[in-house]
């Protein structure tokens, strides 16, 4: 810890004293997220299923309207063909005479029509995508760095003893600090010591 803190300040007690207040800010702070309010979380959540239904139910009316048109238009059509072909029936018996043409076209017309009459629309449906409509995420300054991409180079280094680099600049006036050199290599990322205690030790050491 002494080597953590090092960079705050020289004198102990003050940075003891900083310690003991930022120790106090912790059981606030998990007492805060205990009592996290997440209702207007899921009040939103569910704000966007009822606008969802509310859309699917406008697509469905669409559709239905759309699907209504067909059939009536497709009825309509397929009627007069009936119709045009049983006056030409009727024409042809009163005549009482046909060619086999007239016959063969007339079979066709009817054929056609009994093949289409229970297949004429067909509905294709897709699973509705709609989990992209969505996205829950955490705020920006809640995510986590992305350390792979922030992640300053770093050498090799190594550190051999040599008793003119124990220094007495550290937190504690009772001990000699060597550097080990971690700081540069790591750009910042860590920093190691070797910490040696000096006498006269203080009591609570």
């Amino acid at each position: 810890m002494a080597t953590t803190l090092q960079h705050l300040s020289t004198d102990e007690k003050s940075i003891l004293d900083k310690i003991n207040q930022l120790a106090h800010q912790i059981d606030p702070l998990s007492i805060k997220i205990q009592q996290f309010d997440t209702t207007n979380l899921y009040d939103e959540l569910l704000r966007w299923k009822t606008e969802t239904y509310h859309i699917i139910d406008q697509v469905y009316e669409q559709k239905r309207l759309q699907l209504q048109t067909i059939i009536e238009e497709h009825k309509s059509k397929q009627e007069k063909i009936i119709s045009d072909t049983k006056d030409a029936l009727l024409q042809l018996q009163v005549k009482g005479d046909a060619t086999r043409e007239e016959f063969e076209q007339l079979e066709k017309t009817l054929h056609n029509v009994q093949k289409t009459i229970d297949k004429f629309i067909m509905i294709k449906r897709r699973l509705l995508d709609i989990n992209d409509s969505v996205i829950i995420e955490l705020n920006d300054d809640c995510k986590s760095p992305n350390l792979t991409q922030s992640r300053p180079t770093q050498e090799f280094t190594f550190s051999h003893l040599n008793e003119e680099d124990f220094k007495s600049d550290g937190l504690r006036s009772y001990a000699k600090y060597r550097n080990l050199g971690i700081a540069k290599a790591t750009n910042g990322m860590a920093v190691a010591h070797v910490i040696r205690f000096v006498p006269p030790f203080r009591p609570e050491v």
